[in-house]
């Protein structure tokens, strides 16, 4: 089973086992009612583990179950595990009939790992119970008896896999300078900048000059001409918040992979000539990682 790409949204996947079930070669030509129960130990990393798990064979796991359905409510486990994965195949005489168990991944939402290795899990050994009627399927909640007869066969699994999205998301709210007069003495304002990188990743955040900045200083326009305005990194407003090597923001991600959240500072200064009326810019932010 593979994953693909993963991110801390989770991720959904799907696959089938194919069985095939045998008739009836008697004289008497009767009807196989097959009922059969599948199961799926766990793999080499997650021995010991209440629960599935990938790892990157580096130090890191994502979690993980398999499940009989879609809406992944009815885990599938070991032999002696419940509830059971139950099947019903219905034979003729005559001839095998084959079908196909859907077994449905979900990988938890909520992980932030590194993105560096593949994560994997190989080792699954699954086995397939039956018991067989010809009045009607068997009644047995783990196909270990009723019936006529039955059997069980293991299989092995070709393992799971999943690549960790290597991917960085940032978000920004509006700086709101208010409603005054001309400006006769600064006007400070700040925002936030929210971001989440996976582990590990080293990242820089660049702010460009806006939309009408003169060529070195931003501005903010309006229908009375421009108004000018600078952004910031710290409180202090001592270092300006640029889209070069010297001026953008740099940090990582910590060993948790959480979510950062820094502070734009802003600061127009006096302009006491400043018509009265509404001023705006769009600044453009830039993640680089």
């Amino acid at each position: 089973m593979s994953f693909g790409l993963v991110n801390p949204g989770g991720r959904a996947a799907s696959t089938g086992i194919q069985y095939a079930c045998a008739p009836d070669y008697s004289e008497a030509r009767l009807t196989r009612y097959y009922l059969l129960c599948l199961y799926i130990g766990r793999g080499d990393q997650s021995a010991g583990q209440t629960g599935r798990r990938l790892g990157n064979y580096n130090g890191a796991y994502l979690r993980y179950d398999l499940f009989s359905d879609p809406a992944h409510s009815q885990l599938i486990g070991a032999p002696g595990s419940n509830p059971v994965y139950q099947l019903r195949l219905l034979v003729p005489p005559g001839a095998y009939q084959s079908a196909r168990a859907n077994v449905h991944g979900w990988v938890y939402p909520g992980q932030v790992v590194p993105a560096t290795h593949l994560f994997m899990e190989h080792g699954h050994e699954g086995r397939l119970r039956w018991r067989y009627g010809i009045k009607g399927f068997p009644e047995s909640a783990d196909c270990s008896q009723g019936g006529i007869a039955g059997g069980s066969t293991s299989f092995a699994s070709a393992g799971v896999w999943a690549a960790y999205d290597n991917s960085c998301w940032v978000s920004a709210a509006d700086l709101d300078f208010g409603r005054g007069p001309p400006p006769l003495s600064p006007v400070l304002a700040s925002t936030r900048v929210s971001l989440r990188c996976p582990v590990g990743t080293q990242w820089r955040i660049g702010l460009d000059k806006g939309l009408h900045h003169d060529g070195s200083q931003r501005r903010m326009a309006g229908a009375g001409g421009y108004l000018a305005y600078q952004l910031y990194q710290d409180e202090a407003r001592s270092k300006p918040w640029g889209n070069d090597a010297a001026s953008m923001l740099s940090g990582s991600s910590d060993a948790s992979g959480s979510i950062r959240h820094l502070t734009v500072y802003g600061r127009v200064p006096a302009q006491p000539s400043a018509r009265v009326g509404s001023y705006q810019d769009s600044v453009v932010l830039t993640l680089y990682y």
